[in-house]
């Protein structure tokens, strides 16, 4: 779902609902390529050609609209035991544009629910490992945030506390997925690893909140995503969208909506994903989740990006 711009940077996407790094957008590192067995020659020479590569993997380098899809699996960790603990189905809706200096302005709606391990169904409520409280699970969808994609970055920010909150009174509003406070965001891309005909680009970011309110845990995730993709569709130039395939993995603290209060420990994620071109070919359900919670989404998918 990583990421924003100034002044928009924590609204949407820090510790909102799982990082992702992988669904929003990201900023390159040095270039860097590891060379497998055989390989002749390093893909990506400069920054430039490895952030283009990755936006034809993650959106479309000529503008047109993308859809990007996760599927995923929380577990809990608290003193060496792991709970399941939920499902994530995400999707967001993306428009990049080529800013011709090596870097691309990338704008991005993310919608995500939580799911039960065992049946798949949406989650009303969820019995918190290690307190047994029984916790209301808020929906996620973000408001739309443009964010310039281009050399490695380290970012300063203030947490606002409204991080998912599009509606009030439909999400679970202030607070639920980060305190306010003061907010540092590491971000890099690389390296490119090469095999036949197929490359994977690794992409990280981590991202910690310290709130004002002394009273209130720091709130902290860490993600990686690798985009894989076809090596010769990603560096032809009349090619603006590539295929690709997601895995994702990232470690959150616990949400303030968990209300976990001083237990020890965290949540480890991980989970597989793609992108198409057709809003129609996102997995059914959240389709039908979409369709129910957020019919202006599926109405005017373009639209929602504009606000």
């Amino acid at each position: 779902m990583a990421h924003t711009s100034a002044g928009h940077e924590v609204s949407r996407r820090t510790f909102g609902v799982y990082g992702l790094a992988a669904l929003g957008a990201v900023s390159a590192g040095h270039a860097t390529s590891t060379q497998a067995a055989g390989s002749t020659a390093t893909p990506f020479s400069n920054d430039a050609d490895l952030v283009k590569a990755l936006m034809k993997m993650r959106s479309s380098t000529d503008g047109s609209l993308r859809f990007g899809w996760l599927q995923a699996k929380r577990l809990s960790y608290i003193d060496g035991e792991i709970t399941p603990l939920l499902g994530l189905l995400a999707g967001s809706v993306s428009q990049a544009r080529d800013n011709g200096d090596g870097t691309f302005d990338i704008t991005v709606v993310e919608i995500t629910y939580y799911l039960d391990v065992d049946s798949g169904e949406l989650l009303d409520t969820l019995q918190m490992p290690g307190t047994g409280k029984v916790v209301k699970i808020p929906l996620y969808r973000s408001a739309p945030t443009t964010t310039r994609v281009g050399t490695k970055t380290t970012v300063s920010e203030v947490s606002t506390g409204e991080a998912g909150v599009v509606k009030k009174g439909k999400e679970q509003g202030s607070g639920a997925f980060a305190p306010k406070g003061d907010v540092k965001l590491e971000r890099s891309v690389g390296p490119a690893i090469v095999q036949g005909n197929s490359v994977w680009i690794q992409t990280e970011e981590y991202g910690r909140v310290f709130p004002h309110d002394p009273k209130e845990p720091r709130v902290f995730y860490k993600e990686s995503a690798i985009w894989q993709g076809d090596l010769p569709e990603l560096l032809d130039p009349s090619v603006h969208s590539a295929s690709t395939n997601l895995s994702y993995s990232a470690a959150t603290s616990w949400r303030p909506w968990m209300q976990m209060g001083d237990v020890k420990g965290h949540t480890m994620s991980s989970g597989v994903g793609g992108k198409c071109s057709d809003l129609r070919d996102m997995p059914e359900q959240w389709l039908r989740l979409t369709e129910l919670h957020y019919p202006e989404v599926m109405k005017d998918a373009e639209g929602i990006l504009k606000g």
